[in-house]
């Protein structure tokens, strides 16, 4: 059972994420954010000395929940299609479960400088994400199972924006649900390519 500091924390965390999903952050306050949980301001100064600092720990821990969820898919042995589709699913569970989470990273992205505090995105943390599927093409060049004419950084960016490009389609207009079976057709796509098979 968790602690009730542990509670508060994980109220302001959430109240945050869908103010900031719904306003933006320069358009969200922080009586805003604590009008859903019924703290005070220091609960927010408390765990994380400013509104900056809680969006840094809102983003912080989007990419690190969706790292270990595709790390958790990724235990044993696998060819790089079966590895490809874990990371896919595991992104996709991501996508779903943290909808407005979703939203705000993708907005954070693409927002200007003075839209959004200085250092928001933590560059390792984003890299690592990418890295993952970096790590996989690699590996599956090096065991025969994709073309070693293509520049692995080029296939890894070219699977993680299939996959982004899935989550961005849903978010604004879904089309079916986000699940193993859409996983299983990105990656096929990708490993296969769109040529007619004889």
């Amino acid at each position: 059972m968790q602690s009730k500091t542990l509670d508060a924390r994980d109220a302001v965390l959430a109240s945050a994420v869908n103010a900031f999903a719904r306003r933006g952050y320069a358009g969200t306050s922080v009586q805003d954010i604590l009008r859903a949980t019924r703290l005070s301001k220091p609960t927010i100064y408390y765990y994380f000395q400013s509104k900056a600092g809680l969006f840094r720990a809102i983003l912080a821990f989007a990419y690190d929940e969706s790292y270990r969820l595709m790390q958790e898919k990724l235990t044993g042995k696998m060819k790089c299609k079966q590895r490809l589709v874990e990371v896919a699913g595991a992104l996709f569970n991501f996508a779903t479960g943290h909808q407005n989470l979703t939203r705000l990273v993708f907005a954070t992205v693409f927002a200007a400088p003075e839209e959004i505090p200085p250092d928001s995105i933590d560059p390792a943390k984003r890299r690592r994400n990418f890295e993952c599927v970096l790590a996989i093409v690699r590996e599956g060049q090096q065991a025969g199972e994709l073309d070693v004419g293509y520049d692995p950084v080029e296939l890894a960016h070219g699977i993680f924006g299939a996959i982004s490009h899935q989550i961005r389609m849903h978010l604004i207009q879904p089309q079916g649900p986000l699940d193993r079976r859409r996983a299983e057709r990105v990656v096929a796509l990708f490993c296969n390519g769109a040529r007619k098979q004889k």
